[in-house]
């Protein structure tokens, strides 16, 4: 069959998400013999015209389109996907009679509803390696897709699912067959690794066990290794990231990897996504360091020990400490992400967690993003607990968005105390800042000019402390501007 395989995601944040995902599955089907088109919507100047030219010149039998994020889970600066998905579906419906299926991290986490919300054919929910090609043959063949795993469908006027495979093993992704990494590298991204599938732990308000399962599926350092081997060779990415959701859980195969980078002697620069305090060791980031890392993202979430409680997190500040510790010992540039508002917060907690980034995550090699309000997914400890204390409606549909904030804290008070946060320090930001976006920009620019390897957000606090930024942070408040009149009239 030809098939087109569309990656939907057009939101860039911090790095520009390649589409590793999506790249898994292209593979996949052309070794399943299909004739595959591959169309990347994030780099596109024209999505439209570029859909509408495939659609003619390819004419395909099947279409899939990879579905990164529900919204941008940013309550303050809400952006919600699911409406412009819905728009390019009605534009396919407009040019092509091809069935349409959905895919993607967003919607195995929304599930059999997705199809409430989007006119598609068919879900695939989970990996689809192997759903996606046998749901092809299911297609092709004429025979009833009740035997295809992983997929949601409709069937004699009601939504059907059947529930998902998850693979024993995984290879290399192959994406340098199907990107043009160029358009990427002018945005500052950072090629996508990925050395392992599912998440044993148990975050209350993580949707991670819905896309990849609980089950820890690891590759072998030498085969994770010779894929940035090839890719190094072929595609050049000036940086490679590793976006297992925690890169050192196991600890042992985050220390192999590095091992067998160091022992190849490779000149590369390397970041992580999802550093977990808990098995974060002095060894852990030397190693690091050796290997060509250049900056980890580290998740909290808390500075305090009642809230990593109350979002179940499985570590104390205790490690949250000895992490911050070992991260400065090993001159490694870091982002710290926190989530101020969940269950149990209190004004006392969130003095907590600001003092804890104010007193120890300072200087440059140090950047705190704070998230006010936690988005609550589908099928998470914290949206069950969420219908249980009223915060939610016991039917309540969460393809809509909908924020968990404690009722013993209020958001504006929360955004004021983060504002005095950021005119004291220039490495603290909110996640729904926008000022300064043009600048940045430029900045990265010149940091892409000058031959520095990505991601460029670990350049954020000394963006931040150029003149006269510094000034006008602390002149007006940073974000929240409502909010904050609000606090300081209800103090």
């Amino acid at each position: 069959m030809r098939v087109l395989l569309i990656y939907a995601n057009r939101a860039r944040d911090l790095v520009p998400a390649p589409p590793i995902g999506l790249a898994y599955v292209a593979t996949a089907t052309r070794d399943a013999g299909h004739d595959v088109r591959f169309l990347d919507l994030l780099p596109s100047a024209d999505p439209d015209a570029d859909l509408r030219r495939a659609l003619a010149e390819f004419k395909p039998e099947a279409i899939g389109i990879s579905v990164r994020n529900i919204d941008n889970v940013v309550h303050q600066h809400l952006a919600r996907h699911l409406g412009e998905l819905a728009r390019l579906i009605a534009l396919l419906r407009a040019h092509s009679a091809a069935p349409i299926v959905v895919g993607g991290p967003a919607i195995s986490i929304l599930g059999a509803s997705t199809l409430k919300h989007l006119d598609a054919d068919i879900a695939v929910i989970g990996e689809g390696e192997r759903s996606f090609p046998a749901l092809l043959a299911a297609l092709e063949s004429g025979t009833s897709l009740g035997g295809v795993d992983g997929i949601c469908y409709r069937a004699g006027g009601q939504i059907r699912s059947n529930p998902p495979a998850r693979l024993a093993a995984f290879g290399a992704s192959g994406m340098e067959q199907w990107i043009d990494w160029r358009a990427y590298e002018r945005f500052g991204g950072t090629w996508a690794v990925q050395t392992k599938r599912g998440c044993p732990l148990a975050c209350s308000y993580c949707a991670y066990p819905a896309i990849e399962g609980e089950g820890l599926r690891r590759r072998p350092a030498a085969e994770v290794v010779d894929e940035i081997e090839r890719v190094a060779a072929v595609a050049r990415p000036r940086s490679f990231e590793f976006v297992d959701s925690t890169f050192n859980v196991p600890a042992r195969h985050a220390l192999d990897i590095c091992r067998e980078i160091i022992r190849r002697k490779l000149k590369l620069r390397f970041t992580a996504m999802g550093v977990n305090p808990l098995t974060a060791s002095a060894e852990l980031f030397a190693l690091m360091k050796q290997a060509g890392f250049n900056s980890v993202m580290i998740t909290p979430e808390a500075g305090n020990d009642a809230m990593l409680d109350n979002l179940n997190k499985g570590f104390s500040m205790r490690h949250v400490r000895r992490t911050a510790k070992l991260v400065r010992a090993a001159g490694l540039r870091s982002t710290w992400f926190f989530m101020l508002g969940g269950p149990g917060e209190t004004r006392a907690t969130v003095e907590e967690t600001l003092g804890f980034v104010e007193r120890e995550l300072t200087g440059s090699r140090f950047l705190s993003i704070f998230m006010t309000g936690i988005r609550i997914l589908p099928g998470t400890a914290l949206a069950d607990q969420a219908r249980g204390d009223g915060h939610l409606r016991a039917d309540q549909d969460l393809a809509e968005s909908a924020f968990y904030f404690s009722t013993a804290v209020s958001e504006a008070w929360m955004l004021e105390r983060i504002n005095a946060a950021i005119r004291r320090h220039n490495n603290i930001v909110h996640a729904a800042e926008e000022n300064g976006s043009g600048l940045e920009r430029l900045f990265n620019r010149v940091l892409r000019l000058a031959g520095v390897a990505p991601p460029y957000w670990r350049f954020l606090p000394l963006l931040l402390s150029i003149p006269p930024l510094p000034t006008l942070r602390r002149r007006r408040p940073t974000v929240g501007g409502g909010a904050r009149r609000r606090a300081l009239q209800n103090p």
